[in-house]
């Protein structure tokens, strides 16, 4: 999420000038965030870890782009994102069960109320996370996107703007349409 600390730059600057272990160091503090991020666009698990490698490649190949008077997150976030758009975009496959990526508890269970589930529950929890997953994967592109970057990655306007370099009126736009679309899908396959 933008709350994140952002990598310290010595350590981007020397991965920049081709140090393997300053460049390991950046994968390692990025790779479960880009993962998160890929998986969310994807809901694929097995494309979604090949976006996160394809990702780390696209960086090595175009670090020298990178402008170090500003600062890297924001930059490396708008590649990884862009990428997963476009893996998405072109996989077109069928998504997994869950929303969450591998290893995060569901969105609406606290981990502490999980065992407090009924068997009832936690089926119409899992058939409420089902509908939502196929109502987002139904999503045109330009909505998913803004989508996913809103109610998944917790980015306001601004930053979803930022990221996908869209002034912040097309931004409002799109998740207002996408809300739209979003209730009359969900009222479909609700009923």
């Amino acid at each position: 999420m933008s709350s994140d600390p952002d990598l310290d730059p010595a350590v981007v600057l020397r991965a920049q000038r081709g140090d393997h272990d300053a460049f390991a160091e950046v994968v390692r503090h990025f790779q479960g965030r880009i993962h998160a991020l890929a998986y969310r666009l994807t809901y694929d698990a097995e494309l979604s870890r090949d976006v996160t490698q394809d990702v780390f490649l696209r960086l090595h190949e175009q670090f020298q782009r990178y402008d170090p008077a500003r600062p890297f997150t924001p930059w490396f976030m708008t590649l990884a994102t862009n990428y997963a758009l476009n893996a998405r975009a072109r996989a077109r496959v069928r998504r997994t069960v869950s929303l969450s990526p591998p290893g995060e508890e569901a969105p609406g269970i606290d981990p502490a109320d999980a065992d407090a589930l009924t068997g009832a529950e936690a089926s119409q929890e899992a058939e409420a996370r089902r509908v939502v997953r196929r109502a987002i994967q139904e999503l045109p592109e330009k909505y998913a996107a803004v989508v996913v970057l809103h109610y998944l990655e917790g980015l306001g306007v601004k930053e979803i703007g930022e990221r996908l370099d869209m002034p912040l009126g097309t931004v409002k736009i799109r998740l207002y349409r996408a809300r739209n679309v979003l209730r009359e899908k969900l009222e479909r396959l609700e009923g």
